[in-house]
């Protein structure tokens, strides 16, 4: 039976342009989608609706303010129908540009809190034969990577801060030096420990004290928090590597400073060692043991298939990602153990980057050059009328362009590959890939 195929046409680009999470850039999904008749007939398309949206899944375990297994949020950006043709046709291409908003969250799985996944979806309705409507739908996942947090000096700043104990016997100043890491990196902190001379504990002269005060250790832990936005408030936290440092010194009137490398490392451990691996010169440059046999059978062609929308490996990971379901945030928590003084704790934020440091040279290239793009995508969008705001969400909205449309003549057949025999009655397509 007569029926349309609906793929993307194949790109060397991806399918988002811009940067998400930089608007200056305009963040858009840039594609083209292509309806092919199933065996060379034609049909009529009565309509094309397409949509664009996100679905944050938290854990059954990530969660105790219900008794669901599963606790879904699904965001739609966009859903638009596409008036194509009247006409019976074989096939047709319809450009598209969908603006990707500035909230959108990015392609990631948290194994122990949820995870998170964008879809671009298109349904077609078309008339058989009899004239019965029957609907067939093709969805493909979009990967979401934003460009706002990079573990870069241009967007991450040191930060200094000054704590006073609560017992009012110590303070402290630190300094964090990278407070944006990325997955697999070192926090940078410098500590300043010193006694707190205003204090009535101490004795009138500041050479000597009446209680010496003696910093035993300081203990780092990094750790991962979730927070649920669903008509209530959860929160949970997770700790992720936990990491002392033994001091036993007693405080001088100056202080003592320390400088600090606390390991972040949030990637899943088995994929890190699988993308190890993949750098060892045995992998990168072993050649054939012997010559390839040509005469063998090739090994058949087993494509994987999946309920679940696939995500790329590299997304197994914790990182710093805000939704509207749940978010996920980072912090390190300074434990501080004294004697002669009660011990307490700093908690200080930060935020960790998919992006490591040896791709930043070229993430940097890729936004310097998608900003040059943008200003001449304005430009050509100009010349069909535009790009709009929404009033209701204040997103960007494109507009349309001219779909091309394949009609059932002997030209066209021919110059899409399907064949008639002498009859015109079957038609045959010649194949590319089976």
């Amino acid at each position: 039976m007569t029926r349309p195929v609906i793929s993307l046409k194949p790109s060397y680009n991806s399918i988002i342009r811009g940067c998400p999470g930089l608007p200056e850039t305009l963040p858009r999904l840039e594609c083209e989608l292509r309806i092919r008749s199933s065996d060379g007939r034609a049909f009529r398309i009565e309509a094309l609706e397409v949509t664009l949206k996100t679905t944050e899944a938290l854990n059954s375990s990530s969660h105790s303010f219900t008794s669901r297994t599963k606790v879904e949020k699904v965001v739609t950006h966009y859903r638009k129908t596409i008036t194509v043709s009247s006409k019976k046709v074989i096939g047709v291409d319809v450009p598209l540009t969908i603006g990707v908003p500035d909230d959108i969250k990015e392609t990631n799985y948290n194994h122990r809190f949820g995870s998170c996944s964008t879809v671009f979806e298109c349904k077609v309705t078309y008339l058989t034969v009899e004239g019965n409507p029957l609907t067939t739908s093709f969805n493909t996942a979009v990967n979401v990577e934003r460009y706002d947090i990079l573990a870069s000096s241009k967007f991450s700043q040191p930060l200094s801060r000054n704590y006073l104990s609560p017992d009012k016997k110590v303070q402290v100043r630190y300094e964090v030096r990278n407070p944006c890491v990325t997955t697999d990196d070192l926090l940078h902190l410098k500590i300043c420990a010193t006694p707190n001379l205003a204090n009535n504990t101490f004795s009138a002269s500041p050479r000597r004290f009446s209680k010496k005060l003696k910093l035993k250790a300081i203990v780092f832990e990094v750790k991962e928090y979730l927070e649920t936005f669903d008509s209530h408030v959860d929160a949970k936290e997770n700790i992720i590597h936990t990491v002392a440092k033994p001091v036993d010194e007693t405080l001088p009137v100056s202080g003592s400073q320390f400088d600090c490398d606390v390991r972040i490392l949030t990637k899943n451990l088995q994929f890190k060692q699988y993308e190890m691996s993949l750098n060892e010169p045995a992998v990168l440059f072993r050649l054939p043991d012997h010559p390839a046999d040509l005469t063998e059978t090739p090994p058949e062609t087993v494509l994987l298939k999946s309920k679940k929308y696939l995500q790329p490996f590299h997304y197994h990971t914790s990182i710093s990602t805000r939704g509207r379901l749940f978010s996920v945030t980072h912090g390190v928590t300074m434990r501080f153990k004294f004697g002669n003084a009660k011990d307490f704790e700093i908690h200080q934020p930060i935020d960790i980057s998919p992006w490591v440091r040896v791709q930043l040279n070229h993430i940097d290239n890729v936004i310097n050059r998608e900003r040059e793009v943008a200003k001449n995508a304005r430009a050509f969008y100009e010349s069909f009328g535009g790009i709009r705001r929404r009033k209701s969400s204040g997103e960007l909205e494109y507009p349309s362009l001219p779909p091309v449309v394949y009609l059932p003549d002997k030209e066209t057949l021919q110059e899409l590959g399907i064949h008639y025999d002498a009859s015109f009655k079957s038609p045959k397509r010649v194949l590319v890939i089976e």
